[in-house]
């Protein structure tokens, strides 16, 4: 479906090439971290393996569909409405093989995102996914799957803040060849939808820069430790202009020589 999409009629040009940059976005960040690589690179709107530094590995995935809206002076129309899917697994092959240790994830990009062109969600979205051991900090639900072993997570189909859905609570026919139409099942289980956002792509980089200057004073600190010994001079290696008192004794010989 997402090799298919094209931007409705209704959007206008501002709207549209603000997609497409958000698209670009999405390209770039794949294009320069050999941690994120992208689903499908001819689709339209290109899904992601994301590689989180807990060595933990995520899919996102984006289905599209209609929503009928009333716009003022148009009339009813067609809206396009993306929806971003996170699944997580340990390794790679388990979210391309699409089988039992893999399992959802139930988070999508902050609330305020979701205003934002779908490839800018999509790239916030990875973005804290690859930060995964940050994320967690702040949505326990993830760091709950980042410790689960591989052999429980055949057990759990979604994590979510509002608790774990196991295998056990649902059909999981519907879950591996879709033969139950169910758009959430977490809501038809717990009665309440998935919702847990992540952080806003500016506390993300904010939260990176933090890390990376503190990572530098360390390492600094490390380095002049190791390196402080070099650094002491001893007393007779002191060069005589560093010596106060030599320097006015030379003057002093100079001041008497010329009388």
């Amino acid at each position: 479906m997402t090799n298919l999409w094209s931007p409705p009629g209704h959007w206008n040009k501002e709207r549209r090439a603000a997609h497409d940059r958000s698209i670009q976005f999405v390209r770039d960040i794949a294009h320069q971290s050999p941690h994120i690589h992208i689903d499908f690179p001819k689709a339209i709107i290109p899904g992601l393996f994301i590689r989180g530094v807990s060595g933990r590995w995520y899919k996102i995935d984006i289905t599209i569909h209609e929503q009928e809206e009333w716009v003022r002076g148009v009339g009813f129309i067609d809206e396009t409405v993306f929806s971003l899917h996170v699944s997580g697994a340990v390794y790679k092959k388990d979210l391309i093989e699409e089988n039992l240790y893999e399992t959802s994830i139930c988070i999508h990009p902050h609330a305020e995102g979701q205003n934002l062109p779908v490839g800018d969600q999509i790239a916030a979205l990875a973005l804290s996914l690859r930060n995964d051991r940050v994320t967690s900090l702040r949505i326990p639900l993830l760091a709950q799957f980042i410790v689960t072993e591989r052999e429980k997570l055949k057990e759990i189909y979604q994590f979510a803040e509002e608790g774990v859905m196991t295998v056990a609570d649902l059909d999981l026919s519907f879950v591996r060849d879709g033969s139950v139409d169910v758009q959430d099942p977490f809501e038809d289980v717990y009665g309440t939808e998935c919702d847990e956002p992540t952080p806003s792509l500016f506390e993300i980089h904010e939260e990176w820069l933090m890390e990376a200057e503190l990572r530098d004073e360390i390492a600094f600190d490390e380095w002049f430790k190791d390196k402080d010994h070099h650094c002491t001079i001893k007393e007779s290696e002191v060069p005589w202009h560093h010596d106060q008192d030599k320097i006015w004794a030379v003057e002093d010989n100079l001041r008497k020589g010329k009388s």
